[in-house]
């Protein structure tokens, strides 16, 4: 097995999963976000072969399936992002929860809370879903962040700030009702 492929085969085992979390996070079919996923690594696979230089394989992979998830939302313009998230019926905000194998109040509503608090934050423009999702999500720094996105890291620290806000004041509204 030649260097490359045993440093995608370890790019796939640790950052695969967090990836279709995001792109599941991002859009409301889960069989388009696997799909995505899977042409992520394709298209980076493709990249490197050409002899390109990957400094940072992360931060790369999360650029790559930003552009994949823009690229989807524009194939899809006669949809809008809320009608889509929407029909999502909870079923994937459901699916990401953790069971309540205990039966305990506690984890009951330690699901309620999660499942209240995401479907806020699906609530929120993209530019803060995004950097939000990605940060507490998905573990990502503010550098790697700032390299998926192409954007500052200042940039990132100020969506992040702003967007905590804006679910801030959509989860006490939500708590009024």
């Amino acid at each position: 097995m030649t260097d490359l492929e045993t440093t995608f085969r370890e790019a796939f085992d640790r950052h695969s999963d967090e990836l279709f979390r995001h792109a599941s996070m991002r859009l409301s079919d889960r069989d388009r976000a696997l799909e995505l996923t899977q042409e992520c690594f394709m298209k980076a696979w493709q990249y490197a072969a050409k002899g390109e230089d990957i400094r940072e394989m992360r931060a790369f992979l999360f650029r790559t399936l930003r552009n994949l998830i823009i690229d989807e939302y524009r194939k899809a313009k006669s949809y809008s992002l809320d009608s889509m998230l929407e029909n999502d019926d909870g079923g994937q905000v459901e699916s990401m929860l953790p069971r309540d194998d205990t039966n305990t109040l506690e984890a009951a509503m330690d699901r309620f809370y999660g499942s209240r608090a995401l479907d806020s934050v699906r609530k929120l423009p993209d530019t803060y879903r995004e950097v939000i999702t990605m940060r507490y999500v998905n573990h990502l720094t503010l550098q790697e962040i700032a390299e998926a996105i192409k954007e500052s890291e200042n940039v990132v620290s100020v969506r992040l700030h702003r967007g905590l806000k804006k679910l801030h004041e959509l989860l006490e509204t939500e708590q009024e009702l």
